[in-house]
């Protein structure tokens, strides 16, 4: 950063020079054009997947099961014990 900053002092174009590219980057990558049509391909690849496999059944059945195992159970017990006294 130093070097770059020293750069910049040394000619003030550099910084101008970094700015544009920066923006025309942005402006050719981050669109909300492209940002849509991304989500949406992702959704129908999603979809696909969550149509021709049982994964996230799966993975869901596992989370909450490990859910389960370390918070609810020790805290269903806690409280059990708080009562019991």
């Amino acid at each position: 950063m130093a070097d770059f900053f020293e750069k910049c002092s040394k000619n003030p174009q550099e910084w101008q020079r970094i700015s544009d590219g920066a923006l025309v980057r942005v402006e050719s990558r981050y669109t909300w054009k492209k940002y849509a049509e991304r989500m949406m391909t992702l959704s129908r690849i999603y979809g696909f997947w969550k149509y021709i496999s049982d994964l996230e059944r799966e993975e869901t059945s596992r989370y909450l099961h490990m859910f389960y195992q370390l918070q609810f159970r020790p805290l269903a017990a806690q409280l059990h014990g708080e009562n019991l006294a």
